[in-house]
């Protein structure tokens, strides 16, 4: 994980709309929000492009300016939460083919109307590095204070 973010991670609308902005290194989404998406929209880990797939706290614990340390070096800080965007419906388990098209629309709705609930949604949080390094899956995930 570097500044600029996750290396061989590319997000066209972030690198090109918005200049690479590091405000927007990270993608974070919390296992509560995927376990619902899973069991509504047959959605599985990853579908949502997410950097830090995190268990063990919920979508609800996490705020915007606050510092988690993943592993034993890297260091982000929570910058928003992530706006849900209509090219999640592009996703075969949104836009299954073998569904008449009205229905894929509705699916597709239901979706960004539930990814975007009253507060800050469900769709993840974005994050700035703060300090960089090495990250594996299983590195513990967990909130700092001083930073």
């Amino acid at each position: 994980v570097e500044k600029e973010g996750v290396a061989d991670d590319y997000n066209h609308y972030r690198s090109v709309a918005l200049d690479s902005t590091p405000t927007r290194a990270v993608s974070i989404v919390t296992t509560d929000v995927m376990t619902a998406l899973a069991h509504y929209f047959s959605m599985k880990d990853g579908d949502l492009g997410e950097n830090i797939l995190v268990g063990r706290i919920l979508f609800d614990d996490i705020q915007v300016h606050q510092h988690y340390k993943v592993g034993n070096d890297v260091i982000l800080q929570v910058t928003e939460p992530m706006i849900p965007c209509a090219n999640l419906c592009k996703l075969p388990c949104i836009n299954n083919e073998s569904l008449p098209p009205k229905e894929r629309i509705e699916k597709c709705r239901t979706l960004l109307e539930f990814l975007d609930a009253p507060g800050d949604g469900f769709r993840g949080w974005y994050a700035q590095v703060i300090t960089g390094g090495e990250i594996t899956v299983g590195d513990e995930f967990r909130q700092v204070e001083n930073v």
